[in-house]
């Protein structure tokens, strides 16, 4: 798989002209096409859009299998919000999306060249980004450790309460048989 640090793509449906079609019934005649824009994070100049080849579903299949489960553009790419993160100011999302950025993640994966682009404060930026994912990753490390651990305690306190149950049981067949097993046991 080839590497896409930094590349995002988005699919849509676009209406293209038949021309021969339109020709041959004297009235415009479009069929349906899939397209794709690719852009670059942080640059705002760079951007490809043509029609949607085999290897761009293949390079993107995450944003493509979106696009088909009907996902507008900016849904097609996967990652927290800007807007989710409340260390950004409003102008800053704004200033980041007119150059591409429309993630945490994508922030934390600048290059440089992207960042010399962004300016003045894109290296705390970006380190910031990158801090929060880290961050982010360990609590959901932590949750998903106490999540087990809860999980091994309800199994624990069933075990037990088996157990309870079994010698109650146990017991009561003592007393039943008036002790006979166990003098089977020493037999």
């Amino acid at each position: 798989m080839p590497d896409n640090t930094g590349i995002y793509a988005s699919f849509s449906l676009e209406p293209v002209e038949q021309t021969f079609l339109t020709e041959k019934e004297g009235r415009p005649i479009f069929a349906d096409k899939e397209f794709v824009r690719i852009f670059i994070s942080g640059d705002k100049h760079t951007e490809v859009y043509r029609e949607v080849t085999d290897n761009d579903k293949q390079r993107f299949a995450d944003a493509y299998k979106r696009f088909k489960e009907g996902a507008a553009a900016r849904e097609q790419l996967t990652g927290t919000p800007l807007s989710q993160w409340p260390y950004l100011k409003p102008s800053q999302i704004k200033e980041l999306e007119a150059v591409n950025i429309y993630t945490v993640e994508q922030l934390a994966a600048l290059s440089d060249t992207a960042k010399q682009k962004i300016g003045m404060g894109a290296n705390e930026l970006t380190a910031a980004a990158r801090a929060y994912l880290a961050t982010a990753e360990s609590s959901s490390a932590a949750s998903a450790f106490a999540a087990e651990n809860e999980r091994l305690k309800d199994e624990v306190t069933r075990l037990q309460e088996q157990m309870r149950e079994m010698a109650a049981r146990f017991e009561a067949f003592e007393n039943e048989n008036g002790g006979k097993s166990r003098g089977r046991q020493a037999a």
